[in-house]
């Protein structure tokens, strides 16, 4: 067999991976709501342990915060408009950085007001930004796909919040987030990249993972850390890294396969 049939016989092998990896990722914030009890928004989460005001900012840390989302998704903005990548790279990666953007606009939104009508616009643009990070991963290895995968993924992002703030049931988006991390996850480890630095995304997985855990650990970091800075803030924080790792394997990739 020439490298040329061998090639040609991979592709459809790993895009049939791609379109069930979709599918069920797709499929699974929704059949959880259809199986499992509706989860409702705890109105003890708004009750953030950074209370400071600064320079007339309410909840100040918390709010500042945000701003390497605006920095990054710019940064990633600028890249993709600056160079000349190929069409299945910048449609799903406009989508994250733009999402990662507007993340920065929504959460300082909310956490300068925190109730559920402002968490609404703070998590509808992070749900944007998975959507966008899935399709891409996904599309990076079915090029094909990568618009379709990106319309798909954005969607069900925008029906998993709208779920939430229509009906009060949490899960879709709380499973949302769950499926794009993993079927991400599971594209990374076992069907091949054309790109080298695919497997950075492990290492954004896992700060991300830190910020999850910082956020349910608000009081007790602040508590720890003397008051100079919370669990929530320092979410912030560690989610931006993760968002730049992100942006630092795009940005320095190079193509390796066909």
């Amino acid at each position: 067999m020439t490298s040329t049939s061998a090639d040609q016989s991979v592709r459809p092998a790993r895009w049939s991976v791609v379109d069930a990896l979709a599918l069920i990722a797709l499929g699974a914030p929704w059949l959880a709501a259809a199986l499992l009890p509706a989860v409702a928004q705890p109105q003890a989460y708004h009750a953030f342990a950074d209370q400071r005001v600064l320079l007339g900012v309410p909840h100040a840390l918390n709010v500042l915060s945000n701003l390497p989302f605006l920095a990054i998704g710019a940064l990633g903005i600028g890249w993709l408009r600056r160079s000349r990548v190929e069409r299945s790279v910048a449609i799903p990666y406009f989508v994250f950085f733009a999402g990662t953007l507007l993340t920065a606009f929504g959460s300082a939104w909310y956490h300068a007001d925190p109730r559920d009508s402002t968490l609404v616009w703070d998590r509808l643009p992070i749900a944007l930004g998975f959507a966008g990070l899935v399709a891409g991963t996904l599309g990076d290895r079915a090029p094909s796909r990568a618009t379709a995968l990106t319309i798909a993924f954005s969607a069900a992002a925008v029906a998993a919040v709208g779920t939430w703030a229509l009906t009060g049931n949490l899960l879709p988006y709380m499973v949302m987030q769950a499926s794009c991390v993993g079927a991400s996850l599971y594209a990374t480890a076992f069907v091949p990249s054309p790109f080298d630095r695919a497997r950075w995304l492990y290492g954004a997985t896992a700060l991300y993972a830190g910020a999850v855990a910082c956020e349910r650990l608000d009081r007790v970091i602040e508590q720890l850390l003397g008051g100079a800075l919370s669990g929530h803030t320092l979410k912030h924080l560690l989610a931006s890294a993760a968002l730049f790792v992100v942006y630092a394997m795009l940005k320095g990739r190079t193509r390796t396969a066909a």
